[in-house]
């Protein structure tokens, strides 16, 4: 068995040596809290004589779980202890699975639920407007619908009475319900769980069985839970359960770092856990081991612009590297060269595998992959991106642009025949290509729908010779697609839907001809189509994927409103959460950050406003320079330093 490792602040040696009873260890970035977890495990083993069994460690993901038990088997050398470690909704399994009511049960594939909306849409009429590319969304729902009672039964949801079906706006409330229920009948039947119900039956069985609540209080009797702040009401109320009544909890976690709130998490938990448990002990890890002091300060001031958080003061251990380093441009054209010209120079000296890129979406990664992939700079997607032109809205419009190339294959004009409505029938295409004469006589006894025959061949000629953006522009405006948006998915959703149409018109402005356009989406999709985990180059990944990693540099390209934070976010409490996003990304950059604004749009596309309290440390931010980043320009009376530059 080896020592415990000594070499601790103060506060970390307050965490490891605490004992009984509750404490909150409030973590930031870089502050050592799964060291400080692991020698915790260590000291109640060795220096307190707890039984290893009796010791139940949670976090978020396998990943982490993993990472913290290979931590303490090293601690313990050859010793193996049955200490578990595992992430809630495994824990919550085993405890499911234990039980006779359960046994046998197993989890639902993401495959096997998309299979089961589709049956169950497919076999009931009342479903007949439904389509495959609502089926995502249906699954979110769902999702969203459990959260929301979930909530309810542990006592953090919406009030009795109050509206609680989520919002589908192509579908009734009735509908989605009964949807809801087959959904869940066929679970119960096939013996299945998705995700949502652990934690509705875990609680569920706890609350009802008290033999069961026993022997897990028993076994688990001191519980230790990292990154607390992601908790969701539901896994609250499961822990303080197994807990009580000796509440042995020891929860690790920062509340400027909680960025789940899509699925329940709430940065309130740790002040409701010092509500639940006033005898708490408060432990402030307060250094950053990992970040520049120049990062810390950065991402101090911008973290206190949130009102709803825990005042810290956190202090930095080291100030190698270059600290911030703020580079504006003036449009996204010169902001792609500024960061492909910086990512340049890192390859030259043979940095870039300690760097990062990090975007707000998924989608943005795809992006980015595919303008480093044209600068020929190597990189590695850390999760397979989502296809910007998978979405059935450009999908719908590209059908239209494959037909007015001439190519009437039938899939393309069934995706679009009702699209504005039509009336037109399955049934009349009857053949792979579809002819024109044979189309207009099919409808030889209708006129009517004969007529919106020709109008269609005729609007898809008229396609014919126009430039890419103007073709799109035409099917949106004169066809009348954005029209069929707007009717079918009422004003709100439509609006988004129609921005999609837009954003795409104008991606089209930079090609000469369809083909050249198809060709360029054909690559992406290559590019995209499985993240590589054998070659070298920059890591590009989500704000949510870089969560718990560091690296040497990091580079945040998308500093503008509409990206960061997301045009999604409208109320103060988003807003928020999208700035502890921020504040996350920041702090994965152990010696340089660099964050990249332009400045081509005003209002929606403004430079974001989580750059103001940085920018408000140098005066001369709007100052111009031909490079891809200026020189660092001391602070007044701070310890960080910026660079910037406003026009590229």
């Amino acid at each position: 068995m080896n020592k415990p490792d000594l070499s601790c602040t103060k506060s970390q040696e307050k965490a490891i040596c605490h004992t009984v009873g509750p404490a909150v260890v409030l973590a930031g970035p870089g502050s050592g809290k799964t060291f400080v977890i692991v020698q915790r495990i260590y000291h109640l083993i060795t220096s307190q004589g707890v039984d290893p069994a009796h010791i139940l460690v949670i976090t978020f993901t396998k990943a982490a779980a993993m990472e913290m038990q290979e931590r303490f088997h090293r601690l313990m050398g050859k010793t193996s202890l049955p200490v578990w470690f595992g992430t809630f909704h495994a824990v919550f399994y085993h405890i499911l699975r234990q039980s006779t009511q359960y046994r046998g049960y197993t989890i639902i594939t993401e495959t096997e639920k998309r299979k089961l909306i589709r049956d169950i849409i497919h076999n009931h009429r009342r479903f007949v407007y439904l389509q495959e590319e609502d089926i995502e969304e249906i699954i979110a729902a769902i999702s969203r619908y459990k959260t929301r009672e979930k909530e309810k039964t542990a006592g953090d949801g919406e009030k009795e009475g109050e509206e609680t079906a989520p919002e589908i706006r192509k579908m009734k409330q009735e509908d989605f319900l009964f949807l809801l229920a087959e959904y869940q009948n066929w679970l119960k039947e096939f013996l299945k769980f998705d995700f949502d119900d652990l934690l509705t039956e875990c609680l569920k069985l706890l609350q009802t069985d008290r033999t069961c609540l026993s022997r897990w209080r028993s076994q688990f009797r001191y519980i230790l839970v990292d990154e607390f702040q992601d908790i969701s009401p539901m896994q609250y109320e499961i822990i303080k359960n197994l807990a009580a009544p000796e509440n042995n909890l020891f929860i690790v976690g920062d509340d400027d770092q909680s960025i789940y709130g899509f699925r329940g998490a709430n940065p309130d938990s740790i002040q409701r856990f010092f509500s639940d448990f006033p005898k708490t002990d408060q432990i402030l890890l307060d250094v950053n081991f990992r970040c520049h002091s120049g990062i810390v300060q950065a991402a101090k001031a911008v973290i206190e612009e949130n009102e709803n958080r825990i005042q810290k003061e956190i202090s930095a251990r080291h100030r190698e590297g270059t600290g911030v380093a703020i580079c504006g441009a003036v449009s996204v054209d010169k902001l792609k060269e500024a960061v492909v010209c910086a990512l340049k120079k890192e390859q030259k000296d043979g940095n870039l595998e300690e760097c990062a890129i990090i975007c707000r979406t998924n989608l943005d990664c795809g992006l980015w992959a595919q303008t480093l992939k044209e600068a020929g700079i190597p990189f590695v997607l850390r999760e397979k991106p989502k296809n910007r032109f998978s979405h059935f809205v450009i999908q719908d419009i590209c059908a239209y642009l494959a037909l007015g190339q001439g190519d009437f294959d039938r899939s393309h004009f069934l995706r679009v025949m009702n699209r504005p409505v039509r009336y037109m029938k399955r049934d009349s295409l009857p053949r792979e290509l579809v002819e024109k004469e044979a189309l207009i006589r099919y409808y030889s006894e209708t006129p009517s729908i004969q007529e919106k025959v020709k109008r269609l061949y005729r609007d898809i000629d008229s396609l014919v010779g126009k430039r890419v953006h103007l073709q799109i522009h035409y099917i949106r405006k004169i066809i009348g697609y954005d029209g069929y948006l707007r009717e079918k998915y009422g004003a709100e959703m439509a609006e988004k839907l129609i921005g999609k149409g837009e954003e795409f018109e104008e991606f089209s402005r930079k090609f000469l001809s369809v083909q050249e356009m198809l060709n360029y989406m054909q690559e992406y999709a290559q590019t995209i189509k499985e993240p590589v985990e054998e070659e070298k180059g920059i890591q590009l990944m989500t704000i949510h994927a870089s969560k718990g990693l560091e690296f040497s540099k990091v580079f945040l390209p998308d500093c503008n409103e509409g990206k960061m934070p997301s045009e999604q976010s409208k109320t103060q409490e988003q807003v928020e959460e999208e700035r502890r996003m921020f504040y996350v990304a920041m702090t994965r950059a152990k010696h340089g950050l660099y964050l990249f604004f332009h400045t081509e749009k005003t209002g929606k596309g403004a430079p974001s406003r989580f750059l103001k309290p940085l920018l408000s440390y140098d005066s001369s931010s709007t100052s111009s320079s031909n490079s891809a980043l200026s020189k660092n320009s001391s602070k007044a009376s701070a310890t960080a330093s910026y660079s910037s530059s406003s026009s590229i």
